[in-house]
């Protein structure tokens, strides 16, 4: 997916900066959702959590979910992650159907998860070590990926030793390390404070860009989603459908004064209230 150049910079695959410009949906598809249903319990106890779910990202996209608390987002992305099994329908990752966790998709969750008692590179690292990379290439590998997330320099402190911003720049550097399909990402920066989380925006959006990842993520942040996205997935309340899909149409070169943007504030009002629209 990758390709390392000088300091630590990683550029974007070929095939992938061939999408530049080609416009969303004549992009192939990376991610398939087809109707996906998952219900939890029986009898009385029964819950009908999602109904029908269609989606698609495109290879090399970055596509948001946003919904209220409840609407089954969470559980969506465990399902695409392999970690829940679906009740009806399909998940599929260039076209091979998604029966489980695998290295092809990596994940980030709120809470950091990071092991405490191994360095910020062994953090990094234990993906690899899972697909039993050599150890001289898992060594080159961490240090390219610490080097596009700005902590060389940390590489053999502790978490505890580190800000809550830089565990979950650890976090995503260990996802992205082994170079897997699809990036998902579960609300990560919901327990920061706002000047982080807008750090790690610019972040998120620098090294999309740079590794060419294709990129699920759910958030309960309207403004987060249309800053970050190209489209943003409107989740409907329980039973959890899709509702509306919006186009975010500002390109990928975007900075923090588009925040004050005209546009973009009447995007962000247009996703706001689709999500409290009654159903």
């Amino acid at each position: 997916m990758t390709e390392p150049t000088d300091a630590g910079t990683v550029i974007a695959d070929p095939g992938l900066l061939a999408l530049e410009g080609v416009p969303y949906d004549q992009r192939p598809a990376k991610l398939e959702i087809r109707g996906l249903v998952k219900v939890f319990g029986s009898g009385a106890a029964r819950v009908v959590a999602l109904d029908g779910i269609d989606l698609d990202v495109p290879a090399g996209g970055f596509v948001s979910l946003v919904g209220v608390s409840g609407c089954g987002k969470s559980t969506l992305l465990n399902i695409v992650a392999g970690l829940e099994r679906p009740t009806d329908g399909t998940v599929t990752v260039d076209g091979d159907t998604v029966v489980g966790p695998g290295p092809d998709r990596g994940v980030v969750f709120q809470a950091y998860s990071l092991f405490p008692w191994r360095t910020v590179a062994e953090n990094v690292a234990f993906g690899l070590e899972c697909l039993n990379v050599g150890r001289g290439e898992r060594r080159t590998r961490v240090a390219e990926m610490l080097g596009v997330v700005g902590l060389s320099e940390f590489a053999d402190r502790l978490p505890r030793e580190l800000s809550g911003g830089m565990r979950q720049r650890v976090a995503i550097a260990r996802a992205l390390v082994t170079e897997p399909d699809l990036l998902l990402l579960d609300e990560p920066f919901g327990a920061l404070d706002l000047q982080t989380r807008r750090s790690l925006h610019e972040f998120l959006r620098l090294v999309w860009q740079r590794t060419g990842a294709t990129v699920l993520m759910v958030t309960h942040d309207v403004g987060e989603a249309v800053y970050l996205s190209e489209r943003v997935a409107v989740m409907s309340t329980r039973p959890g459908r899709v509702a509306n899909v919006v186009d975010v149409p500002f390109g990928r070169a975007r900075g923090p004064e588009l925040r004050r943007d005209e546009r973009f504030m009447a995007l962000e009002d247009e996703v706001d209230d689709l999500l409290h629209q009654p159903r």
